[in-house]
């Protein structure tokens, strides 16, 4: 008999075989591509997504961002290091704003399979002593800060006290 993963020869396993990566997705509405309207294929491995955003994402993506996370045009310009009257104007935007806008849907994404939407928007708004008294929603616009907020969001799904 055959174990999944081995070669069996006299009961030892000979060779082991596993993939060389391993790709987290999050299923369903509230994956980033979904937020962004993009297919999975544009965003499952780096290189489609270098591709993806050198090619630029577009105004549809923006307002499905904007949507889903609920932010009014000032807290999106401050977010993507960019005026709202430019976010207006845009139809394409460059690399730097599309990485900042996969980033922002990557934290939502997590967020809300974790709170719910409106659970996840309050979260944003509510200032955490684990980061100093400050709103998560400040720290959207470095992307050391979606950094900071991802850790913490993994932090209160396993439990993990301050």
């Amino acid at each position: 008999m055959k174990k999944p993963g081995y070669e069996l020869k006299d009961d030892k396993p000979m060779e082991v075989r596993e993939a060389a990566l391993a790709y987290y997705a999050l299923p369903g509405k509230f994956s980033p591509g979904a937020i962004l309207g993009l297919a999975n294929d544009q965003l499952m491995e780096p290189l489609q997504r270098v591709a993806t955003f050198r090619k630029g994402l577009s105004k549809g993506s923006f307002d499905r961002l904007k949507q889903v996370t609920g932010l009014d045009y000032e807290n999106m310009a401050r977010a993507l290091s960019v005026s709202s009257k430019t976010l207006q104007r845009k139809d394409v935007f460059d690399i730097v704003q599309s990485e900042k806008m996969y980033e922002l849907a990557t934290l939502y994404a997590s967020g809300i399979s974790y709170f719910g939407q409106e659970g996840f928007r309050r979260w944003m708004e509510r200032p955490l002593f684990s980061l100093g008294n400050i709103k998560p929603i400040d720290l959207i616009d470095v992307s050391e800060g979606v950094d900071l907020l991802k850790n913490e969001i993994m932090r209160v799904q396993h439990g993990i006290a301050i």
